[in-house]
């Protein structure tokens, strides 16, 4: 069989929701030797944040056939995970148990308040920053003390098994692109949090055998932490294909970064705001300061320094929701075109 149809048809009776988006020309990163273009992952809808929808796409399905009635949910109190799946939880009738980094003081904008404005109080466990490195214990305990098997426990960014088919539908979706457009791509620029969309993207890539090199900017964990997540998503994917899968050739595909500006997660600077407002008003599109705006720096940075030539391809991953959290330095930006 077609390996390409044999993956969709290991995928597709657990996908829920639309996952095609499409893909234009950048007018600013082309060199006389590269192309690149720009996937529109943040068009995939407005309440649900870019590509983590796609891991919902399976791991919803997970949910409601393993009669799952509650889900812990894990992450910063300005998260797009938490934000976007709760509202999915909310809607299949799973109620949303959330473990927030911060205090329930915390003020009320921007991703925090929309989450509030789906999720009670009674459902908020806040924690500490000092405890933070604790929490998937602390959420495992408050599951053994409620005792109920219809409770499942999300690691951070949805970083789980049952969200890998839903993940592997960006490489799918990337060559239907690729036919629409009638060209290859040979550079693959992506951001990576917890890392699954990059991961699946990489696994479905290496089996396909498709000569692509993919960039992966690490904004969250490092390159260690990375491999060893990619390791145990291979044994998954593995089992999903039923087939086994060179290591030597995964890795040959990879190459990783770190953002040369605010390179701490989570952090922002005056020039990702600059660079914000640069994008919106020569491509006419929104990036977060958090994940997107920070890819988009890199990208003809490592364009330019590596030389490369040939098509390439730029993630993104959406997160526009969390621009409402950051309105004052936005100002700033819309004010010096006024001065």
């Amino acid at each position: 069989m077609d390996k390409i149809k044999q993956l969709i048809q290991a995928i597709q009776p657990l996908m829920a929701y639309p996952y095609h988006t499409r893909v234009h020309k950048l007018k600013t990163f082309n060199s006389p030797y590269l192309a690149c273009y720009v996937k529109r992952d943040d068009e995939l809808s407005f309440g649900l944040s870019g590509s983590k929808l796609r891991k919902y796409l399976s791991l919803i399905p997970y949910l409601l056939n393993s009669n799952i009635t509650t889900a812990i949910l894990m992450g910063g109190s300005h998260s797009n995970n938490i934000l976007s799946l709760s509202q999915l939880l909310i809607e299949n009738g799973i109620e949303p148990q959330l473990f927030l980094l911060g205090d329930k003081n915390s003020l009320l904008r921007g991703n925090l308040l929309l989450t509030r404005l789906l999720v009670p109080e009674k459902n908020i466990q806040w924690v500490s920053r000092q405890a933070w490195p604790q929490v998937a214990s602390m959420a495992q305990n408050y599951v053994d003390k409620l005792g109920k098997k219809s409770t499942y426990v999300i690691a951070e960014g949805a970083s789980v098994f049952p969200a890998l088919p839903g993940a592997l539908t960006l490489a799918l979706d990337i060559l239907q692109n690729e036919r629409f457009i009638a060209k290859q791509f040979d550079h693959i620029f992506i951001d990576a949090g917890t890392g699954l969309m990059a991961i699946a993207t990489i696994l479905a890539f290496s089996w396909l055998r498709k000569e692509v090199r993919v960039h992966v900017l690490l904004l969250a964990e490092d390159e260690t932490a990375f491999l060893q997540k990619l390791a145990l998503f291979k044994l998954e994917f593995e089992k999903l294909i039923d087939e086994k899968l060179a290591m030597e050739f995964i890795l040959k595909q990879i190459r990783f970064y770190r953002p040369t500006k605010a390179k701490a997660f989570g952090s922002t600077s005056s020039a990702i705001f600059k660079a914000i407002h640069s994008m919106a008003q020569q491509e006419g599109f929104l990036t977060d300061p958090i994940y997107s705006a920070k890819l988009f720096m890199e990208v003809p940075l490592i364009i330019e320094k590596q030389k490369l030539s040939g098509n390439a391809l730029v993630i993104h991953s959406g997160g526009g929701l969390s621009l409402m959290g950051f309105s004052e330095p936005l100002i700033k930006q819309v004010l010096k075109d006024i001065e």
